[in-house]
């Protein structure tokens, strides 16, 4: 119990953090900085910034090389469709529909680790899908058309859901320290072809951009290290409550209305931790 504990506080830490970066990252997307741009600098920042840490803890092995080949496309295109998703929708809208992603991980931890759920589990899964019709106020055909970025944040949860899985397999057999700085070592040199337009050297200067780095890293190696005291399915439904600080931030930073996002997310979360029950 401990443990599941202990994994459920470092989840929690992680939401704070990447929910903050969220802010961020709208902000800069709304300025019309290019979203492949916004996506790719937290990650040579992040690398950099961890470097002691990864050199001093090197686990460096044939399961984390034989991993990477797994989760690195899968995690390129989640990532895209992630800051697509900020782009194309308010973060209210957009964010609420991450709570999908420890439904594909709950069904990816059975089916590759044998992770079951339980009456709970099931019916934290129903009021996910409850709460997403609240949200799309039961007309989810026109919602969808209006606010394109919510397909964008399903495609990404779906496959952020699945590199949970495959990512716990990786820090285990190394460690959270480790693996923080090489994935953001990997993701630097894998998005970068994404990247089509860089911003002037002088606006790099904001204190938006070192910020997306340091929250990163932050989020990264506590949600690591969440991941060697419990569950996968409980790390990605517990860092789910970033969705209600998105929702919070997203009528706070940005003026929108939040009234029904709120409630639908709120039970949407109340799912996702019934889920990690």
């Amino acid at each position: 119990m401990y443990n599941h504990l202990l994994g459920v506080s470092f989840a929690l830490l992680s939401a704070f953090f990447w929910a903050t970066n969220d802010i961020f990252n709208k902000r800069l997307l709304d300025e019309g900085y290019d979203e492949n741009f916004i996506l790719w600098v937290r990650f040579p920042l992040g690398a950099l910034l961890l470097f002691p840490l990864g050199v001093l803890n090197w686990e460096f092995n044939k399961t984390v090389l034989l991993t990477t080949f797994l989760w690195l496309p899968l995690e390129i295109f989640a990532s895209i469709f992630f800051i697509r998703a900020i782009k194309y929708s308010p973060l209210s809208v957009a964010m609420p529909f991450f709570t999908t992603m420890p439904v594909f991980s709950a069904v990816g931890g059975w089916v590759i680790l044998g992770e079951e759920l339980d009456l709970k589990g099931w019916l934290g899964i129903a009021l996910i899908f409850y709460g997403s019709l609240k949200l799309a106020q039961g007309d989810l055909k026109s919602f969808l058309r209006i606010n394109r970025g919510v397909l964008y944040a399903l495609a990404s949860s779906f496959l952020f859901g699945i590199n949970v899985v495959i990512g716990k397999i990786a820090v285990v057999n190394s460690n959270p320290l480790f693996f923080s700085w090489y994935y953001c070592l990997v993701m630097s040199f894998a998005l970068l072809p994404f990247v089509k337009k860089f911003p002037p050297l002088k606006t790099l200067k904001r204190y938006e951009f070192p910020l997306l780095g340091v929250l990163f890293s932050l989020g990264m190696v506590t949600y690591t290290y969440a991941y060697l005291f419990t569950y996968a399915s409980y790390v990605s439904a517990v860092e789910r409550l970033s969705i209600i600080l998105d929702v919070i931030y997203g009528k706070f930073f940005f003026g929108e209305r939040t009234q029904n996002a709120l409630r639908a997310s709120l039970i949407m979360v109340l799912g996702a931790l019934l889920l990690s029950l």
